[in-house]
């Protein structure tokens, strides 16, 4: 009895991975930012657990060989007999999650350290959002705009959202376009982004050999972004002053500030600029759906 229960127990995370797979595929269209997020968290968390098991199976098994076999028969790992690698496993993914949580909160506070930024007025447009959060302007000619979240002790745990954004950016955008890419920030951190987005787009950096860790944060960046475009829109009622600022940031700047926040224009490089793209088009015809133009008409 106790040799199949040991067994059992160690099929147990891969079980669950594959019902925390199935449910995040089906919910990744139709449901709320916050579900499908924490769904990808407990994904990569389990994912995490099993990278780890196998790489130190593999080394406490002889290297190369142990590679081969366990291509032969990716079983062997759930012998009873190996439960205490599987223990390690267990704590080098927390480290590694650990590692990148703190690695993305020391690079939300290297900015405020480096870039000083200033408070700027929350527009009057726009309804406060439900947690703290600072507008900042910093000095820099680019014309770039991100947001992320810091977590704090002082006083017991909390969090405060930062919306960061450059003077190149005041300078060159209307304000009714500042408004909007404002409205767009607030739509990633009310969707806590700022936490788990920020999150997995880290953890894919220090994992690069990873490809479904990357893909999964390359899905989530573009999803989200076609996401807080829509909340921007909702908020401000405006599409085409989004689209304009869009266009105007990609051709001022383009590329991301830091693969370690959420930024303005999403993903960096060729596929980032046709996702941008993607996005205009879809904010054009949005403006020019019957639901506003009616609206401009009334």
């Amino acid at each position: 009895m106790g040799v199949p229960a040991a067994i059992g127990a160690l099929y147990l995370p891969v079980a669950l991975w594959v019902v925390v797979g199935l449910g995040l595929i089906a919910a990744f269209r139709r449901s709320a930012p916050v579900l499908v997020l924490r769904l990808s968290a407990v994904f990569l968390a389990l994912w995490a657990l099993f990278a780890t098991t196998t790489l130190l199976w593999v080394v406490a098994n002889g290297g190369g060989r142990a590679i081969l076999a366990l291509v032969r028969s990716p079983f062997l790992m759930f012998d009873p007999r190996w439960a205490p690698v599987w223990a390690l496993g267990a704590l080098g993914a927390a480290l590694v999650f650990v590692i990148a949580f703190l690695l993305n909160q020391a690079v939300g506070h290297g900015f405020l350290r480096l870039l000083r930024p200033r408070p700027l007025i929350w527009p009057a447009r726009l309804p406060r959002p439900r947690v703290a959060t600072a507008l900042l302007v910093y000095p820099n000619d680019a014309a770039r705009a991100f947001s992320f979240t810091l977590v704090g002790l002082r006083g017991g745990l909390h969090r405060k959202e930062i919306v960061l954004v450059s003077e190149g950016l005041w300078r060159h955008l209307s304000p009714d376009e500042r408004v909007a890419v404002i409205a767009h920030e607030v739509g990633h951190l009310n969707g806590l982004d700022g936490r788990y987005l920020t999150f997995v787009r880290t953890l894919a950096r220090m994992m690069r050999w990873d490809p479904l860790l990357a893909y999964l944060a390359a899905t989530l960046t573009r999803r989200e972004e076609i996401r807080a475009d829509l909340a921007a829109v909702g908020m401000t009622r405006d599409p085409l002053a989004l689209a304009r600022a869009l266009y105007k940031v990609s051709a001022l700047s383009p590329g991301e500030v830091s693969p370690s926040v959420v930024g303005l224009i999403g993903r960096d490089g060729p596929r980032g600029q046709r996702q941008l793209l993607e996005r205009i088009r879809r904010l054009v015809d949005l403006a020019d759906s019957p639901e506003f133009r009616e609206g401009k008409g009334a």
